[in-house]
């Protein structure tokens, strides 16, 4: 009987220990900016290195659109270049691991580069930048 009680007494303990668990938040920023130095001028193999990345819960619903220019895939995970196109629109998606390209149209031939990221779901516009081309 005397070992008995600490033994029920502990798996009483037990029973009613309450344990805790932490759950992650995923993180929904999207984040897009300038490797380097940060400008709003885009000169060739200097200034037009840019990382993209998508959480993946807006991986399917964010599309961006560009005219007089156009990211280029590089051998770096989510390293894109911004190579200018005077005269042409472009718009990308990136649904699961693949960067897609699609070609938009024309735009009136400019040295200014515009970026706009809209979400699909909501039709609106998370970010709009514009560059000038040297």
């Amino acid at each position: 009987m005397k070992f008995l009680c600490p033994i029920l007494l502990l798996f009483s303990l037990s029973l009613k220990a309450q344990y805790t668990v932490k759950i992650k938040r995923e993180d929904n920023r999207l984040l897009f900016f300038q490797i380097g130095s940060k400008t709003d001028t885009i000169i060739r193999n200097k200034s037009d290195l840019f990382l993209l990345k998508l959480p993946d819960s807006l991986k399917n619903s964010i599309q961006i659109f560009l005219k007089n220019g156009q990211f280029i895939a590089t051998n770096k995970d989510s390293v894109y270049r911004l190579r200018p196109l005077p005269g042409m629109k472009y718009s990308h998606s990136k649904p699961d691991s693949v960067f897609q390209t699609l070609l938009e149209g024309n735009c009136s031939p400019s040295n200014i580069i515009t970026v706009e990221f809209i979400n699909t779901l909501t039709r609106r516009r998370i970010l709009q930048n514009n560059f000038i081309v040297k």
